[in-house]
């Protein structure tokens, strides 16, 4: 449910809106990519529309250029000189070394607060650990321990090689990223046990690249169903339950901001833009002044925030809700008009200050309202007839095609993180938050990569690299000793009777048909044994 009041856009205005009849809004972006798919037709709901990927575009003068910063050449690891940038690099440049040194610290210093005093988990071992959970994600089992399974069909020796078992659960159990004695009654912050990674990445995620030109806000559904204050239900998600984030994003599919929603009770109290007003201005305040053009659907746009975006010198576009067109939708044609000039017939008005309203007929009547679009210069789509079984052609409005070209980089975001995900269940939600946005990070440091100019790779590729070396050069595996008795000590006669040891684990049975462990020893053969397995294990024949 939107926690935005549409009652705080009122129907009535004496702004004036006058018909677009003489005004071409598209005069200067007459170059707009016609070849993604059109706006879905939308009602009063907030039902999110699906833009795609696009190189094309326009590009207006004030604008940055999208340029993305790559991590200098250097030398990647001790001994090992790198003459171009690896993927470990620009997921490093993201997670930066610092970020990592500050879970240790708190995941040690838990574990000495449980109790737990010899964990001493090291920078090299965290990095590790990332990775083995990174492969997780695209080499899934049904349960954790598969992967070190003495099975030669299941275990991975990737993971299995590089931790053992007892170990990754271990440091899984007491990850942490705060010392939770220094939170303070008065905070209220909700995310204060994510605080450390949240605010590292959001400061990564924008130095490591200019802002793009055309960009989109969109939330964003974090799937968590467990206790938690702050979750969310989102119906027509795929995942409907979980932690809800705003977030801006490029058309390119580079997450730039994000903002994890924490009630209503947290943010205070809303100005007359509105809940979703604040947030949009609140994610575009490093891109005042800089003729970046943003898209948003109707769950925030209205015409107060196209205005407010304006003074900011912030071009936006959004499809827009019936109850928010101010007087607007007197001026406009009504639907019945339209539904008799049929599909692909569409009305336009516009105010003095170029604010530009667009009511078109495509299965539904559509709103989308801009500040850098209108009307012209039209082009047409392509329309599949069910009761005729044919294609047609549709006239469509500029604003229409570039709103579809560019309002899909969110969900160009989240194609990418449901690809190779983090689904590992965990009954704390800041375990899960945390993994999600460790995908998040290798899709931005992915994405960052292909704007480099370097050789093409595709994200699976991509994230098998970083996991593959996520501290240099791994250690050397920590293989189990496995005693083998020759055969003259196993089978001669001699003195081969039980011997009770005084060690503090016991020891798995050499016998080959028991899997029960034991403290007993056979004193001449000096492997553990269980006192009813030395006939069985002694016996020349039971061998063959």
């Amino acid at each position: 449910p939107s926690d935005s009041s549409d009652d705080e856009y009122s129907d009535s205005s004496d702004e004036e809106w006058l018909p677009e009849n003489t005004r071409n809004i598209g005069d200067t972006d007459d170059e707009g990519d016609a070849d993604s798919q059109d706006a879905e037709s939308q009602d009063d709901e907030g039902q999110d529309d699906e833009g795609q990927d696009a190189d094309g575009g326009q590009h207006d003068e004030g604008a940055e250029e999208n340029v993305h910063m790559v991590p200098a050449q250097r030398n990647v690891h001790k001994g090992h000189t790198c003459t171009q940038p690896q993927p470990i690099d620009f997921f490093r440049y993201l997670f930066p070394l610092d970020l990592i040194d500050v879970i240790v610290h708190n995941t040690n210093m838990y574990a000495l607060q449980k109790g737990k005093e010899n964990l001493a988990v090291t920078s090299e071992e965290m990095q590790i650990f990332l990775g083995i959970n990174m492969v997780m994600g695209y080499i899934r089992y049904p349960r954790t321990r598969m992967y070190w399974s003495s099975e030669e069909g299941l275990r991975l020796g990737i993971i299995a090689d590089a931790m053992s078992v007892n170990r990754y659960e271990q440091i899984l159990r007491h990850l942490h990223f705060v010392d939770n004695y220094t939170h303070q009654p008065a905070n209220t912050d909700r995310l204060f046990k994510l605080a450390p990674v949240l605010n590292t990445l959001q400061k990564t995620f924008l130095m490591a690249a200019n802002p793009e030109e055309f960009q989109s806000i969109d939330e964003q559904i974090i799937p968590f169903k467990g206790q938690l204050s702050i979750k969310q239900y989102i119906p027509k998600k795929p995942k409907p339950w979980g932690v809800k984030v705003w977030v801006r994003a490029g058309s390119s599919g580079y997450m730039y901001k994000f903002e994890i929603y924490q009630g209503s009770a947290i943010r205070g109290q809303s100005s007359s833009l509105g809940m979703a007003g604040d947030v949009v201005m609140r994610l575009c305040d490093d891109i005042k002044h800089k003729n970046h053009k943003v898209f948003f659907d109707n769950f925030f746009c209205s015409i107060p925030l196209l205005e407010a975006l304006k003074d900011l010198g912030i071009y936006g576009t959004g499809t827009c809700r019936t109850n928010r067109l101010k007087g607007a939708s007197q001026k406009l044609k009504s639907e019945k008009q339209l539904k008799k000039e049929g599909r692909g017939a569409c009305s336009v008005v516009s105010t003095n200050s170029n604010i530009t309203v667009t009511r078109w007929l495509d299965s539904s009547v559509i709103h989308m309202a801009s500040t850098c679009a209108g009307q012209s210069p039209e082009d047409t789509a392509q329309r599949w007839l069910k009761k005729e079984q044919a294609k047609i052609s549709v006239q469509r409005p500029y604003s229409v095609a570039l709103y579809n070209q560019h309002m899909g980089g969110v969900d160009l975001v989240d194609q990418c993180v449901a690809m190779y995900p983090h689904r590992r269940r965990n009954k704390r939600w800041y375990i899960r938050v945390f993994f999600h946005f460790l995908d998040v990070t290798v899709v931005n440091a992915w994405r960052l990569y292909l704007m480099s100019g370097l050789e093409k790779m595709n994200l699976l590729i991509f994230k098998a690299s970083v996991a593959r070396r996520p501290s240099g050069a791994p250690p050397p595996a920590k293989c189990r000793a496995v005693t083998k008795v020759p055969s003259e000590v196993r089978f001669s006669a001699g003195n081969h009777w039980p011997e009770l040891t005084q060690v503090k684990n016991a020891n798995r049975c050499h016998n080959a048909a028991c899997t029960r462990k034991t403290k007993y020893i056979c004193m001449q053969c000096h492997v553990a044994l269980c006192p009813g397995c030395f006939a069985n294990f002694h016996n020349i024949e039971s061998d063959t």
